[in-house]
């Protein structure tokens, strides 16, 4: 049985960054129905679990822009009393406006790498990166890189202290000797998703 390779996975980026965009310039009052639209998502398992590894690794950054808002705002204090010491009300809606819009794009982030498999985004940033050539940039080399390096942080063993990590020696077999991407062709399906993706991103910003 062959994989169904519609969306390409070029395509599949350019529909994250629209909707990336789509969540910026949403107004607030429209982010319940972004959220609302990608729900569907989590219906399956995996992009529930991609969903939750990122929201995890992103909470300290979440916390520490809600209270650079809610600090640096002016606006009327939340507890009158600390007077300098309290956040203000302003600042803490402005702050939970910013973290809801990055909770979705990192939600639909997660959807897009819970749906393709590391190669294939691969191959599509290698095809997204096809313009850069005029000025030359080495998409090749990118990419065998970047796969290269995932890789290797993934089957890396890992040390009992990063002390031990930064002081082992890195191995001669530590990387493969190549990395290999299969080719895709871009298909009336793919044009077809990201007309749709401009679509929506108009009506939501219209």
């Amino acid at each position: 049985m062959t994989r169904p390779n519609c969306p390409h996975p070029a395509a599949r980026i350019l529909l994250w960054c629209g909707w990336a965009v789509a969540v910026e310039r949403a107004a607030p009052s429209q982010l319940p129905f972004l959220a609302a639209a990608l729900a569907t998502a989590f219906l399956f398992a995996p992009v529930r679990h991609e969903t939750g590894r990122l929201l995890r690794r992103t909470r300290w950054l979440m916390a520490v822009l809600l209270l650079t808002y809610a600090y640096t705002l002016p606006g009327t204090p939340l507890w009158p009393p600390l007077e300098w010491a309290s956040p203000t009300l302003e600042g803490l809606r402005q702050g939970a406006l910013r973290v809801a819009r990055l909770a979705l794009m990192l939600a639909g982030l997660a959807a897009l790498l819970a749906s393709t498999s590391r190669p294939r985004l691969i191959y599509g940033l290698y095809g997204l990166a096809r313009p850069l050539t005029g000025f030359g940039f080495d998409r090749r080399a990118f990419a065998v890189r970047l796969g290269l390096t995932l890789d290797y942080v993934e089957h890396a063993p890992k040390p009992a202290r990063w002390l031990d990590a930064l002081r082992a020696p890195l191995a001669d077999d530590a990387l493969p000797a190549t990395y290999t991407l299969h080719a895709e062709r871009w298909q009336g399906c793919d044009s077809a998703v990201i007309l749709a993706g401009l679509l929506g991103v108009w009506i939501v910003l219209a």
